[in-house]
C-alpha cells in the first residue's frame, strides 16, 4: 500500500521516517511505537498486544533525534530542550507524539494511524464494535440532539466511534470541531475545524482547547465536537452544552462509563474562571451530558467495541446532605464477556422515550423490553 495523501509528503519528512515507512504503508498496522533509535514496536492485525519489529531502526541516536527535528519543522510544531514534547499530525492524517530529553532518557516517537476510509456505524458493525441495536440507538440519540461523551482508555477506538457518530449528524447542520491535532472526519459541508496553536515564544501566542471551545459559541454552530477533553476546557464544554448548544460530542480518557462523569466534573473544576464549588459543577455536568458511550479494547480477540452505554437521568446529579455527589443513570447497553454478546439491562427513561416518540425515532426492542430500574454512580465530594 502507498502512503496516505502522498502528494503532501516532502523529501525531508520521507527521509526522517524512512525506517518505519513500510509500517506507515501497512494498513494492518494501527500504532507505531519507537522507544529509542533501535527499539521499534507496532500494534495491529496479527500482533497480539504490542510486537517488537526486528530489523527496523535508525543509524544512531543522533540520526533519530535529527529525524524528530525534521518532523517538527515540516509539521510546524516546535520541539527542543525547553519544550521537549510535541503533538501533531502527519500529512497522511496520522497522529504523532514525540518526546526528547530531558523529558525522557531516550527520544521517543508514537504514531497512531486511523482507518483510510471515513468511519461509519456500518463499518463499526462490520468490525464487530457494535450490533444493530446499538446502531439504531446511536442514530436516534444523535437525531434527538442528545449530548454524547465517548469514554475509554488509550487505543480503545474513541475517535473511530466519535467519527461514526458524527456521520449521523444531519448534513444541513453546521459543525465546529475543536482538536489539538486534526483527526475527525466530518462529512457535513458546513464544517469548520479548529486546532490549537502553540506559543511562538514562552507563553505568548498560545491558543488552547478551552479558548477554542469558548470561541465556538460565536460561530453559530449547530453541533460542537471536541476531539479530546482533558483539562479545564470541560467547564466551557458543559456550559455550552447546557446553554442552547446541545447535541455536541466529545471524548475523554476514563476506566468505565460511570467514571466519565466524575472525570468531567474533576476537569471542569480545574477551570480558574469557574469560581464554582464542586456541587454546582456536578449539577452542571449532570444536566449537560445526556449519554455516555464507553469504548474498550479486548486483548483476547483484538477487538475495539462499545462496552457500555449509559443514559444520564435528569436531574443528573444528586447532592446528599453530607456533600456527597451521585449521578443518576440508566444502563442501556453492556457487553457481557461470558456470553460474548451485548445485553440491555435497563430501558430508557420516560423523558428520553417521550423525545423519541415526539420525533418519531426508532429504539431497539431489546432495550424497551428491559427492566425498569435505576443506577447511581458516585461523584466527587
Amino acid at each position: 500500500m502507498a502512503l496516505r495523501n502522498p502528494e503532501r509528503w516532502d523529501a525531508a519528512l520521507l527521509s526522517a521516517l524512512h525506517p518505519v515507512r513500510a509500517l506507515l504503508e501497512d494498513e494492518g498496522i494501527t500504532e507505531i511505537e519507537v522507544n529509542g533509535f533501535d527499539d521499534v514496536w507496532a500494534k495491529g492485525e496479527g500482533i497480539r498486544g504490542h510486537g517488537k519489529i526486528p530489523g527496523v531502526f535508525w543509524a544512531d541516536l543522533q540520526d533519530f533525534t535529527t529525524a524528530c527535528t525534521r518532523i517538527s519543522d515540516v509539521i510546524q510544531r516546535r520541539i527542543n530542550q525547553d519544550r521537549p514534547v510535541l503533538n501533531g499530525r502527519l500529512p497522511g492524517g496520522e497522529r504523532v507524539n514525540i518526546v526528547i530529553p530531558p523529558a525522557c532518557e531516550k527520544a521517543s516517537m508514537t504514531i497512531r494511524k486511523f482507518p483510510r476510509d471515513t468511519m461509519s456505524m456500518e463499518k463499526l458493525l462490520e468490525y464487530g464494535s457494535v450490533n444493530e441495536a446499538i446502531v439504531t440507538m446511536a442514530h436516534s440519540l444523535v437525531q434527538a440532539r442528545k449530548s454524547i461523551i465517548v469514554g475509554g482508555g488509550t487505543g480503545a477506538g474513541k475517535t473511530s466511534t466519535l467519527n461514526a457518530l458524527s456521520r449521523l449528524i444531519p448534513l444541513h447542520e453546521r459543525v465546529v470541531t475543536v482538536e489539538d491535532a486534526r483527526e475527525l472526519q466530518i462529512q457535513n459541508p458546513n464544517w469548520v475545524a479548529l486546532e490549537t496553536v502553540e506559543p511562538y515564544r514562552e507563553g505568548v501566542g498560545a491558543v488552547g482547547i478551552g479558548d477554542l471551545v469558548r470561541n465556538c459559541l460565536r460561530m453559530a454552530p449547530d453541533r460542537i465536537v471536541v476531539g479530546e477533553v482533558r483539562g479545564d476546557e470541560a467547564f466551557f464544554l458543559i456550559r455550552a452544552l447546557s446553554s442552547g448548544h446541545g447535541g455536541g460530542f466529545g471524548t475523554l480518557h476514563c476506566n468505565d462509563a460511570h467514571s466519565a462523569l466524575r472525570q468531567m466534573q474533576l476537569m471542569a473544576q480545574m477551570a480558574p474562571v469557574s469560581g464554582l464549588n464542586s456541587m454546582v459543577v456536578a449539577e452542571m455536568v449532570g444536566e449537560a451530558i445526556d449519554v455516555v458511550f464507553h469504548q474498550a479494547y479486548d486483548e483476547k480477540d483484538g477487538k475495539r467495541r462499545v462496552s457500555e452505554v449509559l443514559e444520564i437521568e435528569k436531574p443528573g446529579a444528586l447532592i446528599h446532605a453530607n456533600g456527597k455527589v451521585e449521578y443518576r443513570f440508566r444502563r442501556l447497553v453492556a457487553w457481557e464477556a461470558q456470553r460474548q454478546d451485548w445485553v440491555f439491562p435497563q430501558r430508557p427513561s420516560m423523558t428520553l422515550t417521550t423525545v423519541l416518540r415526539r420525533h418519531d425515532l426508532d429504539w431497539p426492542r431489546p432495550s424497551l423490553d428491559a427492566r425498569d430500574m435505576r443506577g447511581t454512580a458516585g461523584g466527587l465530594e
